[in-house]
This record gives structure tokens, C-alpha cells and sequence, in this order.
């Protein structure tokens, strides 16, 4: 393994870790961005692309692996939120996906300087604020997304189950089954561009 690859592989390591992506954000940015379920299976180019999406995230490169000064919120609770801000950026709602930023979005709601102080009533008034936040937004970009994808050649399971998804996501209007849908179509969206690109 070359040194740049190291180099590349450990960084989106750091940056994993700093930006305290869960399991599922983090494997979806590598197959939306590098198109592959690991980093192992990435080339040069698509690991450089992939850290740079995760500097768009708020991933600063430090000299000497010096760590942040203040150690970031880890709770489920705090990575749900932070989950909820960096979704808000790959929508194209939130600008600015850095963890000053969301720092920012935290002290206009709940009136503290940083996540890791809120308390119960606060979290969930900033979990709940996001997801209002996202579903002025995600309604639209799902439905215009389910066209293009129903003009793929779907197979007939994966049909009926994005037509229960569309339909349970739109008939009850919230945010989980809305993203279930949204979830669904970007995996079929990713399936069969890879498919078209082979």
C-alpha cells in the first residue's frame, strides 16, 4: 500500500472520529462519494474525494494530530443531532456542516454555548427543530427524486416496496418514514448508476 493511500485512509479515520459519524452515516458517505461499503476497496483518487467531503463536514486537518480543544459531544443523543445537521447539508439546507456552525444553531435554540450542555427538554427541542427544519424541505426533493428513479429498470420487489414506502412516507407526512423513502431511493439510485457505469 502506497504511503499517500496510508496517509488518505488514516485521515478519514481521524475524520470519522472527530466528526463522530455513526456506522450508517459513515458508510453511506463512502458509497455515495466512492461508491464502495469500505474504504479498503477505495483508490487514491476516490479516498482524496471522500476526505474531502468530510472536510465540507467540518473536518479540519491538524498538524501533529493535535485533537479539537474541546472534545465533542458523544451521546446518542448529540450524534443524533449532529447526524440530523450533516443530513440538513446533504440536502442543501444547512451551508455550513461544521461543528462551529452547529455549535452556533445550538446557542440560538437552546441559549449554551455547545451541545454537550444542553439538557433533556433542550436535545430534544433541537432533535425535533432539525427534523421540522429538513421536512420543509425533504418532501419535495423525495418526490422529485422518486420520478427519476421509477424510470429505472426496477425489478418488481423493488418496486412494490418503494411504492409502500412513497405511500406510507406521504400518507403520514413525518420525518421517519420520510427518510425510510428518501433512504430507499438513494439506494436504488446509487444501484443503478454503478449499474450503468459497468
Amino acid at each position: 500500500m502506497s504511503t499517500d493511500r496510508q496517509r488518505l485512509l488514516r485521515l478519514i479515520h481521524v475524520a470519522r472520529r472527530e466528526l463522530v459519524m455513526d456506522e450508517d452515516t459513515y458508510r453511506g458517505i463512502l458509497q455515495r462519494v466512492g461508491n464502495a461499503a469500505s474504504a479498503a476497496d477505495l483508490d487514491e483518487s476516490k479516498l482524496q474525494k471522500v476526505l474531502d467531503h468530510m472536510k465540507a463536514c467540518g473536518f479540519k486537518v491538524r498538524p501533529n494530530n493535535r485533537r479539537v480543544s474541546r472534545p465533542l459531544a458523544s451521546t446518542p443523543s448529540d450524534k443524533k443531532i449532529r447526524a440530523l445537521w450533516l443530513f440538513a447539508h446533504e440536502l442543501g439546507i444547512v451551508r455550513d456542516p461544521s461543528e462551529r456552525a452547529l455549535a452556533a444553531y445550538v446557542k440560538r435554540l437552546a441559549g449554551v454555548d455547545a451541545l454537550q450542555w444542553t439538557d433533556g427538554d433542550q436535545v430534544l427541542a433541537i432533535i425535533e427543530s432539525l427534523k421540522a427544519w429538513i421536512m420543509r424541505h425533504l418532501p419535495n426533493k423525495t418526490m422529485t427524486l422518486s420520478r427519476a428513479v421509477k424510470t429505472m429498470p426496477l425489478d418488481a420487489r423493488e418496486y412494490l416496496n418503494l411504492q409502500a414506502l412513497l405511500i406510507d412516507a406521504f400518507g403520514r407526512g413525518t420525518y421517519d418514514p420520510m427518510l425510510d423513502a428518501w433512504q430507499c431511493l438513494q439506494e436504488l439510485d446509487q444501484k443503478y448508476k454503478r449499474r450503468k457505469g459497468q
